[in-house]
């Protein structure tokens, strides 16, 4: 079940105030949008692996 049927098969996307956020670095403050480390495929396996362990 989806917020919306425009979202249907959307997944792996951060929103804020009702749009897709938008990457965002250092330079210009974490103050709303998504950090550049957040998309990164690598270290959500990471997270993924090491919360499995937790729950072993």
């Amino acid at each position: 079940m989806s917020a919306s049927p425009l979202l249907q098969g959307v997944s792996g996307r951060y929103f804020e105030d009702c749009n897709e956020a938008l990457v965002v670095t250092k330079a210009n403050g974490y103050a709303s949008g998504v950090a550049p480390y957040a998309l990164n495929a690598e270290n959500a396996d990471r997270l993924w692996e090491a919360s499995l362990r937790l729950f072993a």
